[in-house]
């Protein structure tokens, strides 16, 4: 089972899809109570890492936490985590994985012309990207997942593009939602889903 103490390093969370991700996973508020967990399920380890009143009856709202905090709670949450090129288009091609499904792939990052960068946190570089695309109502660039003979489709929200940017030609996690495209084919694999990417983790 994945804990918190092997997962990959957490690099970029996207705060607009890890709260409904969260809703999803964990529920919308957190319950911390004497002898209860809450409705959700939420359990006292997990609140006391993100540090929650343990007065009873005090409740928290996902939506007001730190990203980071939403991710580390739902992490182990997530069912289908860490697959493969093709267990995801398996997953998908049988109709066991399907849209809004969460799930975390792992490959070498790519996104098609845009050189890797070296970051500099004194003085950050400037990072163009030559193609957007309007997905789901919220302005993405595309990236790929690359591994074994396998390419897979990722999209990220256009603000992430400093830190994503860095990740690339890197080996990584993208933590994501599965979203309806037309049919295409990956490996022989018959496709209607790309990926939404809601968070990043550099593999270590």
């Amino acid at each position: 089972m994945n804990t918190l103490a092997n997962m990959n390093t957490l690099v970029y969370v996207e705060k607009r899809l890890i709260v409904p991700i969260g809703a999803k996973l964990i529920g919308s508020s957190l319950q911390a109570g004497e002898g209860t967990t809450g409705s959700t399920g939420f359990n006292w380890f997990i609140a006391a890492s993100l540090q929650l009143s343990k007065e009873k009856g005090v409740e928290t709202r996902i939506a007001e936490l730190f990203p980071e905090d939403i991710f580390h709670s739902v992490y182990d949450k997530i069912k289908h985590k860490r697959l493969s090129i093709p267990e995801l288009c398996e997953g998908i091609q049988s109709r066991q994985l399907r849209s809004a499904d969460v799930v975390s792939l792992i490959g070498k990052l790519t996104i098609p012309k845009v050189e890797p960068i070296q970051y500099d946190p004194f003085d950050p570089p400037e990072i163009k990207i030559p193609k957007t695309f309007r997905l789901y109502g919220e302005e993405c660039f595309a990236a790929q997942v690359e591994a074994e003979g396998f390419t897979y489709p990722v999209f990220f929200l256009l603000d992430s593009k400093e830190i994503v940017c860095y990740c690339n030609h890197k080996p990584v996690e993208v933590v994501g939602v599965l979203k309806w495209s037309p049919a295409y084919e990956v490996g022989g694999f018959s496709i209607n889903q790309i990926l939404l990417g809601a968070a990043l983790l550099l593999a270590r």
